[in-house]
């Protein structure tokens, strides 16, 4: 019996994913960067909580890598304005830092992660990679 497909080409598409990486640490956004140059995703950077505010106000993005602190704004309220914004965006966050209790609650209910620094960069592209593909993590 003849391959139904032979001969015939099919285009498959994989969706464009939008990514913003948020980082006053130009060392961490170049990992990152460099990490996830190799998706199906379009990466923004921000290096300020305002730079990001900005972006997300004119973009939607699928994924958000969001550190607290930021030198001008804090990374929980960040995440606060983004999901105002845009709630479907899923918001990792990354911290070198103790998050108080007052924000731990609100940071457990509407991140799907968070990332204590230094992280292992393996680790976190397959973390990623899961998230982007619609995958639901188990923590």
């Amino acid at each position: 019996m003849a391959d139904p497909c032979r001969g015939m080409s099919i285009a498959i598409t994989i969706p464009m994913k939008q990514i913003l990486l948020v980082d006053d640490n130009d060392l961490i956004l170049y990992s990152l960067r460099k990490t996830f140059c190799h998706y199906p995703a379009e990466i923004a950077i921000a290096r300020s909580g305002t730079d990001a505010l900005l972006k997300i106000s004119s973009h939607l993005y699928d994924l958000c890598l969001l550190d607290t602190p930021l030198s001008d704004i804090d990374g929980i309220d960040v995440m606060k304005r983004i999901k105002a914004v845009s709630p479907d965006t899923k918001i990792v966050m990354m911290t070198a830092s103790p998050i108080s209790d007052d924000s731990r609650g609100f940071v457990d209910r509407e991140s799907i992660h968070c990332i204590s620094k230094p992280f292992d960069l393996g680790e976190v592209k397959m973390f990623i990679k899961y998230l982007l593909e619609d995958g639901k993590p188990s923590l």
